[in-house]
């Protein structure tokens, strides 16, 4: 493997344009060999990628490390044998962010292509070659669709830090009399936030006892701030916007007034919020809602019951017991062919005695019962644990990791 990746890094250093010195691998345990690059987007555009002919990259695993800097963004894309291929790996540079690290499957020779998209400079590869060594990063590291466990850098305060928004908007009372009155929704928005561009957007949704707070968005130490800051300052997904209203749908605690929201996120927030802020409520492609326990019953019931002309993503964390069944589920996707699904993702403890049952029965044999799902867009997880937040940040945050993968 040592040897294959050195191969590698030396192509690189013949490329006349993009690529100029290198550095032999230290002497000491340091396990990696560093190239320093110049490489920029005029140099390795889709019309005209570069080409390293003839790759080996060995039998087992490997990681590499990319530094760039940018004063917009720059995605790196790295193909095997044609660039007409998807991406093997896809790395994204924004202002804020230092460095990406990812670690690669890809064994045996292959011609690689090299498509760089957005401005700045590619500046440097680092090619870790020991994996022994670094055995764990690699665990830690592995691009998988969702994790067991969600990693301790990203659960700690980031320098790029995203701020929240307490957002008040005027709501119908959607189970009483339609009046209007005031209500409250908290807003991440993520560190550098720019009303000029146009963001994707997270409708999150809380349980049959909480509030628009329970997701924790108004604490300093806030678990969902500190999972988006972190996947968006290691350049792992887009930026995007997460909003945590109030699931009932009136000035009440009747639990009965959570099956009416979906009026008011049509007809109230929606609207406000695109008001607000840059985000486009037209294109479902770009929104997306999720929930823990009854609001995971209400992403299921409402969120594709009702709004899949509104959202295209879904995530059902330990659904309640009042979801509807996989069969009802199945019916109203079937119903709207021309409404793809781009994510539905659900996550339950195994010894959640609330929700385990509901969970199971709403995505069991599902994917058989409708031809919008397989394996490319239907994820369920079933984790150690019970009707808590240890399973809900889980969801979220490979939930997160889903709708803002970089395209």
């Amino acid at each position: 493997m040592k040897t294959t990746l050195l191969c590698l890094l030396m192509i690189l250093t013949l490329l006349p344009v993009s690529f100029s010195s290198a550095e032999s691998a230290p002497e000491t345990t340091d396990p990696f060999t560093e190239m320093v690059l110049n490489a920029a987007p005029e140099a390795a555009s889709a019309e005209q990628p570069l080409l390293l002919p003839g790759v080996d990259f060995g039998d087992g695993e490997s990681i590499l490390r990319f530094k760039a800097v940018t004063e917009d963004e720059l995605i790196i894309r790295l193909y095997a044998d044609s660039p007409e291929n998807k991406p093997f790996l896809t790395v994204l540079f924004r202002p804020v962010t230092k460095e990406n690290r990812r670690n690669i499957t890809l064994t045996g020779v292959h011609d690689l292509y090299i498509v760089l998209e957005g401005s700045g400079t590619f500046n440097s590869l680092r090619a870790f070659h020991n994996v022994e060594e670094i055995e764990a990063a690699l665990r830690a590291e592995r691009n998988t669709v969702y994790e067991d466990e969600i990693p301790a850098r990203y659960l700690k305060d980031c320098e790029h830090r995203g701020t929240i928004d307490k957002f008040t908007y005027q709501a119908h009372d959607y189970f009483n009399d339609l009046a209007l009155y005031e209500k409250t929704a908290y807003v991440y928005l993520p560190c550098g936030y720019d009303p000029a561009n146009t963001y994707d957007l997270l409708i999150l949704c809380h349980g049959i006892g909480g509030s628009e707070a329970e997701w924790g968005l108004p604490s300093a130490n806030s678990r969902v701030r500190q999972i988006m800051d972190n996947l968006i300052d290691s350049g792992e997904i887009r930026p995007f916007i997460v909003v945590t209203p109030n699931g009932r749908a009136g000035k009440t605690d009747d639990y009965s007034s959570f099956y009416s929201f979906d009026r008011e996120l049509r007809d109230d927030l929606l609207p406000a919020l695109a008001a607000a802020y840059a985000v486009d409520i037209t294109d479902r492609s770009r929104c997306a809602m999720a929930g823990l326990s009854m609001g995971g019953m209400q992403t299921i019931n409402l969120g594709i019951g009702r709004c899949l002309d509104l959202f295209s993503a879904f995530g059902a964390f330990s659904a309640a017991p009042t979801s509807n069944g996989a069969a009802t589920i199945a019916a109203n996707l079937n119903a709207h062919p021309d409404l793809p699904i781009r994510v539905f993702y659900n996550i339950c403890g195994t010894e959640d005695s609330i929700a385990l049952v509901s969970a199971t029965s709403a995505f069991q044999n599902l994917a058989d019962m409708t031809g919008q799902l397989d394996d490319k867009n239907f994820y369920v997880q079933l984790v150690s644990g019970g009707h808590d937040f240890s399973v809900w940040y889980l969801g979220f945050y490979n939930f997160a990791r889903m709708i803002g993968e970089i395209k």
